[in-house]
């Protein structure tokens, strides 16, 4: 009797001790406010035009989202963990869970590749970590350039003015046309992903990605999408630089009667960082090079994107003022009717911390692509806005 008392005593106190080693975290941010946004265009003769639109729809500083995290303690230095994470649409509240159609530049799949583009789904990831070797992780995921192109100053903003991650493009009526406006472009994040981080020695850490789709139709090649990339980062003291390359693969055609045609994305990004007493400064380099593919003529040189950024936070108390500036040019399809850019692009503003999850800001952005051919004609984005972004 005393042994099979004891016996359950044991087993519950094991119980007790998984239960207490797994954890699950219900987690988000909402950002809410007021914005204005203001297209202005000049053509090569001079003609100015315009658009501007505004209102409360709020996700200027981030994207707002909620999701779910969770780890369990497996022994022995292991961790099972899983992590998902849905987009919501600031100002209505708006959840969208639903694939859309699939884009021909992928293939005819959903990848998902591009944030908000095919699915609300941000993240949904299953992992297995451990303390000696590292983790992995899989599904729907940010690949390692989200991070460096991203930055740390006022990162991942949805403004004009971050040369390096903002999405502006020209316009016919006055800079001309590119193929490709921010530079990470497809390689942001991707379904069907596997990611192997490795542990932190010394300083130093690696990690690589790897994901793809294969074929629904034997007519066709084997991969119809597939992202592919690898990234270091190193710690010393204040500073901190990171260095990466990522490769997305797509094809055009799935149904038997078309010719086979593709693209490849390359993207490589660095920064480096030096932060202390509440100073961060940080320089990041960029660079975008899709090209296309043909049957009859293999790869060809398609668009091109190229930045430098510098940027600049510093925490007063309660404020944090950040200033950021960048340089770079756009080419599209490099033919003899190639629209190829200058770009000038800032961001200023500051953050008012109300408490530790709750934050007001104010900031403004401009981004101007001027024509290399003819500098009259030029595109200009600039964004205005102010809100509150709560994190819970």
């Amino acid at each position: 009797m005393k042994k099979s008392l004891l016996a359950l005593a044991t087993m519950g106190a094991f119980a007790g001790a998984a239960q207490a080693q797994s954890s699950v975290t219900v987690y988000g941010i909402y950002d809410g406010g007021y914005s204005v946004s203001k297209t202005d265009m000049t053509t090569a003769a001079g003609v100015k035009t315009g658009t501007q639109a505004g209102g409360f729809s709020g996700g200027e500083s981030a994207s707002s989202r909620i999701g779910f995290r969770g780890v369990e303690d497996l022994g022995g230095g292991l961790s099972a963990n899983f992590n998902l994470e849905l987009g919501i649409t600031a100002g209505t509240g708006q959840v969208s869970t639903t694939p859309a159609a699939a884009s021909a530049t992928t293939g005819g799949i959903a990848t998902g590749a591009n944030q908000g583009s095919e699915t609300g789904v941000r993240t949904s990831i299953v992992g297995i970590g451990s303390k000696e070797f590292g983790s992995l992780a899989v599904g729907r995921q940010l690949t390692g350039m989200h991070s460096i192109l991203a930055g740390d100053v006022w990162g991942g903003n949805n403004m004009a003015g971050d040369i390096t991650y903002s999405d502006v493009s020209s316009t016919a009526n006055g800079a001309g046309v590119t193929a490709t406006a921010r530079i990470n472009s497809v390689t942001t994040r991707s379904s069907n992903m596997l990611t192997y981080t490795s542990p932190t020695v010394m300083g130093a850490n690696l990690r690589a990605d790897y994901g793809n789709t294969t074929a629904t139709s034997v007519s066709q090649p084997g991969i119809q999408y597939a992202i592919k990339g690898i990234y270091a980062g190193y710690k010393y003291g204040p500073v901190t630089a990171k260095i990466g390359r990522v490769e997305a693969v797509s094809n055009e055609a799935l149904a038997a009667t078309a010719a086979y045609a593709g693209s490849k994305t390359v993207v490589t990004g660095g920064n480096i960082m030096y932060q202390d007493k509440g100073l961060t400064v940080q320089y990041t380099n960029g660079r975008n090079l899709t090209e296309t593919y043909t049957v009859a003529a293999g790869y060809i040189q398609g668009s091109a994107v190229k930045a430098n950024k510098i940027s600049a936070s510093y925490q007063i108390g309660a404020v944090m003022p950040f200033v950021q500036y960048g340089q770079g040019v756009s080419e599209g399809v490099r033919t003899g009717a190639n629209l190829a850019t200058d770009d000038k692009a800032f961001q200023i503003g500051s953050e008012y911390a109300l408490s530790k999850r709750s934050s007001l800001y104010a900031a403004y952005g401009s981004h101007k692509k001027s024509l290399k051919t003819n500098s009259s004609a030029a595109t200009e984005v600039t964004d205005m806005a102010v809100g509150l972004r709560h994190t819970f």
